[in-house]
């Protein structure tokens, strides 16, 4: 199998359509076609679903998907690395993410990338704000967004669920009975989202409009944090939820999409590159597959 037909596959996922992925290659949306009925006949198993909203993947497309990004993840590392040897790698990259990931896993990856190269220092900023990646607020961002400016680069690190979560104790207290793909919050103490902005967000909010408030917050982690005290039924995306009990999955259509951003110009810097493969590969690693 080429190396090459996977980058049709990851393109038609990103972009959703044939025709936007062929121009986002520079070739014919005729040649995305064929590349991919040659993939699915090499695989033996259909990667896509056709709808007039797209090309969705199937299961086994998604499961080949998150490969074929640790192999681009590693190609790109491969050649960018061996070119980073002829100089030496240091330097100052400033990094921004939700607090959820700045604070969580983020440390982990850091200090692996460190072990490699020491003279790269770092300055993390918790996103409490959109940070001018134009104007050098920050060197990379991680976000939860849909939307790339055009004078950013991007690239889609996976798709995040989200679902109802609450401690076991509070789930004992309350006698919380959840069957598969059915759910009632009537009543039950939630914990509402303030100044947080996403489609799960206003649908959680809409939902539990008349339902007991015991404390509201605007970030993610303060409403894990009140979960885990017992506080009520918190909204979260399904890779920061433990040891919270997942009560209802969300529809894919309240799905938020992680992304990795960095400006054009400054992405082909020596040390932002080569952080920029580095981490790719790590954040698929670290973020646990949805089931």
């Amino acid at each position: 199998m080429d190396w090459n037909d996977l980058k049709y596959l990851i393109a038609v996922s990103d972009k959703g359509s044939l025709k936007t992925a062929a121009k986002h290659l520079g070739v014919n949306h005729t040649t995305v076609w064929r590349k991919m009925q040659s993939l699915e006949a090499q695989l033996d198993c259909q990667l896509f679903t056709a709808s007039r909203s797209g090309y969705r993947l199937t299961e086994a497309g998604e499961a080949i998907l998150a490969d074929a990004r640790r192999m681009e993840s590693l190609a790109d590392s491969i050649r960018f690395q061996s070119q980073a040897r002829l100089t030496e790698i240091r330097g100052l990259i400033r990094l921004t993410a939700p607090g959820e990931i700045a604070f969580g896993f983020l440390p982990k990856i850091i200090a692996e990338f460190q072990v490699t190269y020491p003279r790269v220092e770092f300055e993390i900023l918790e996103e409490t704000r959109s940070l001018n990646i134009s104007n050098r607020e920050a060197d990379i961002a991680i976000r939860a967004t849909s939307e790339i400016p055009d004078n950013l680069i991007g690239r889609k690190i996976r798709d995040i669920p989200w679902a109802l979560f609450a401690s076991k104790e509070f789930v004992k207290q309350h006698k919380v009975q959840f069957g598969e793909g059915e759910y009632s919050i009537d009543g039950l103490p939630v914990i509402p989202y303030r100044l947080f902005d996403s489609p799960a967000a206003r649908w959680f909010n809409e939902k539990t409009l008349h339902n007991p408030r015991p404390v509201a917050t605007n970030r993610i982690k303060g409403a894990y944090q009140y979960a885990l005290n017992h506080m009520g039924i918190a909204l979260l995306p399904y890779m920061l939820a433990e040891p919270l009990v997942e009560l209802y999955r969300l529809p894919d259509n309240y799905n938020s999409q992680l992304w990795l951003l960095a400006n054009k110009d400054l992405r082909n810097t020596a040390r932002i590159k080569t952080f920029w493969d580095f981490l790719q590969t790590r954040l698929v690693d670290y973020l646990p597959d949805a089931v």
